[in-house]
């Protein structure tokens, strides 16, 4: 590429300080290339930077920090007809095909003309939500731009002039592509933005900056590279797979500088991702990891990659090898081979998550607030007469056994009443009272499992796993066997490998590899009928437990 054909996007560009540090950057190369300082400026500000916002005054504010630094350079650069192009995006709320039968711009195609600028203000409706969402394929913008010199042109010519110019940059493929693009969840959509985004963006509409990132790959060249500043959830998260999947086939990830949570200052972690924009088969990317402690009182890391941190030069292909394809990019070719002969969870047992009342004020209870006579504890069948039933609801970190807290009202009377609540659900009713293991949906530590005998409905706030499947060793044998992989180290870590977020949802556990050794089987289970008894025995030696007898000192 000649360097005056080097176009940088930014198209979330906010106050513009990502182009006035590019700004920088073009002036060094052209420098180098014997440019002189007063031209350099007005090519860089021509023909090398791009911007976009949603936002007006964001754009007044990008727009005036590009000419004082061209006018760094070149003192007579404010009296010339050079304009930066960084624009807001239009919203357009009231040209329509009727209006666009007034234009009176004379262009080389008519026709084509006609066509494409109602192809334009279509586009632009919700301008102000949408942004640089927005896509173009197909105009003919040369002819467009044709028209734009007539001094007749009707009173809504300025509005149609920046659709058109606007349009063009979104269209236009670029070599570099550069944002921190807005974060915000699916559950903060408006009604337009939640219907583009289901239309438009499929496999990135829970978040944003998802959105950003799958529009924004698809506009850089071939040679080309995109640099985000994003939220790491696209690393992992199961919604976003098909996303990830689609990178990882088309793109290659050259370097990724992955962040803990408050590194940038915010409570999730970041990742800084430079995607190629084609794949390169075999290519090893350059991964590293920033932890908080290595930035703090906001100090930047000494040094980059930070020794003792992940670090690792990898090819995306190994990423496959695991589950949903998550960027586990510290992984270890031990860990991957796992992956590749280990039975899965999801294979061996059956998981599923429980029900949501809606109103847990009303049907959740601790055992020891009611009769114990109306509690029907260890029951093989749900009995509609009944009133109190042993209710799992997750609780704090513990292995083995234990948080047998809560009880449920649940009979014919409560269920009346449960329907009428908003937000019931009554998943996973098939398994209730079934023996299973079971563990936290939401933890803020490592992962633990506990034995749960048979008795019990469970809830959302748990989940639970039942012999209904394939059996290794034989029924309650395996699913011992899987608990006692899942407690160890190793389980904890192929999780965080799957997903390294507090959530715990029932998909990702159903990818953990599990490798029987047969030398060791019955070891294994015996360790683990070992470790339940003793847990469970301190469970039942407090008055917490509905099992308590008598205090261990007395």
């Amino acid at each position: 590429f000649a360097l005056q054909e080097l176009k940088l996007i930014d198209p979330s560009m906010g106050s513009g300080h990502i182009l006035v540090y590019a700004f920088d950057v073009f002036m060094q190369l052209y420098e180098a290339e014997g440019q002189s300082p007063r031209t350099a400026a007005e090519l860089i500000l021509e023909n090398n930077l791009f911007g976009l916002d949603i936002d007006q005054r964001a754009f007044q504010l990008a727009y005036f920090a590009l000419m004082m630094k061209g006018r760094q350079y070149s003192r007579r650069i404010l009296s010339k007809q050079l304009r930066p192009n960084v624009y807001a995006v239009p919203n357009n709320a009231e040209i329509g095909e009727a209006e666009l039968q007034l234009v009176q711009m004379q262009f080389n195609d008519q026709k084509k003309a006609q066509q494409d600028l109602l192809t334009l203000v279509e586009g632009f409706k919700n301008g102000d939500e949408l942004g640089s969402l927005i896509k173009f394929e197909g105009l003919d913008f040369e002819n467009l731009k044709s028209g734009l010199n007539n001094t007749n042109v009707s009173f809504f010519d300025q509005s149609i002039k920046e659709m058109i110019l606007v349009g063009e940059l979104l269209q236009q493929q670029y070599e570099i592509g550069i944002t921190n693009p807005p974060y915000m969840g699916s559950s903060g959509f408006g009604s337009v933005l939640s219907k583009f985004s289901k239309k438009q963006y499929p496999n990135s509409k829970n978040d944003l900056f998802a959105m950003f990132m799958e529009r924004w790959n698809n506009s850089i060249s071939f040679t080309g590279y995109n640099t985000m500043v994003t939220m790491q959830s696209w690393m992992f998260l199961s919604s976003y797979e098909v996303m990830r999947k689609n990178i990882l086939a088309k793109n290659t990830i050259t370097n990724m500088m992955h962040m803990e949570n408050m590194v940038m200052g915010i409570a999730f972690g970041t990742a800084v991702t430079i995607i190629k924009n084609n794949y390169v088969k075999g290519f090893k990317g350059t991964y590293h990891q920033i932890k908080t402690v290595d930035v703090s009182s906001n100090l930047e890391p000494s040094i980059i990659p930070i020794p003792g941190n992940r670090f690792n030069q990898i090819t995306q292909d190994e990423f496959s090898k695991i589950p949903g394809s998550p960027i586990a990019y510290w992984v270890s070719e031990k860990l991957l081979h796992a992956f590749v002969v280990g039975k899965r969870f999801g294979d061996l047992l059956l998981s599923a998550q429980g029900m949501t009342t809606g109103d847990n004020n009303t049907f959740l209870k601790y055992w020891y607030e009611v009769k114990v006579n109306e509690i029907s504890f260890n029951s093989d069948y749900i009995n509609m007469t009944s009133k109190w039933y042993p209710m799992n609801k997750g609780g704090e970190y513990r292995k083995w056994y234990g948080n047998n807290d809560y009880i449920i009202w649940y009979n014919q009377e409560s269920l009346e009443l449960l329907k009428t609540k908003s937000g019931f659900r009554h998943d996973g009713k098939e398994y209730y009272l079934k023996e299973s293991i079971t563990w936290s949906s939401i933890t803020s530590g490592s992962l633990s499992m506990r034995y749960r005998p048979s008795g019990s409905i469970f809830s959302n706030a748990s989940r639970e796993a039942f012999n209904t499947k394939i059996n290794y060793l034989n029924s309650k044998n395996t699913m011992l066997y899987v608990l006692a992989i899942m407690n160890t180290k190793l389980g904890d870590l192929f999780l965080k490998i799957l997903n390294p977020t507090i959530n715990t949802p029932t998909g990702d556990i159903q990818k953990v590899p599990i490798i029987f050794n047969q030398s060791i089987d019955r070891i294994v289970i015996d360790f683990v009928k070992d470790c339940i008894g003793i847990v469970s025995k301190d469970w039942n030696s407090f008055e917490v437990s509905w099992d308590f007898k008598k205090h261990p000192l007395i």
